[in-house]
């Protein structure tokens, strides 16, 4: 089971307790969200993974050959 506990400490242990309690509805109800999610913010959703993943293969890659990736003035 895949659990994202930043996930998890964000919702009120009530509605915790009620997906735990009856895990079939907290599936559909999930699929209904993504759905709806889906159809109106699709493009947006769809270009921000990509821009994720692309930016996760460059530091990847970066470290893999050896290159440190730049630090922002923000992180010094």
């Amino acid at each position: 089971m895949l659990r994202i506990p930043a996930l998890e400490k964000a919702l009120p242990d009530d509605i915790r307790r009620s997906a735990r309690d009856h895990p079939v509805i907290a599936l559909a109800l999930g699929a209904i969200v993504g759905y709806y999610l889906g159809r109106s913010h699709g493009r947006e959703i769809l270009s921000a993974g990509a821009a994720l993943g692309i930016s996760a293969g460059l530091t990847s890659a970066r470290r893999a050959l050896g290159v440190e990736p730049r630090r922002s003035s923000r992180e010094r």
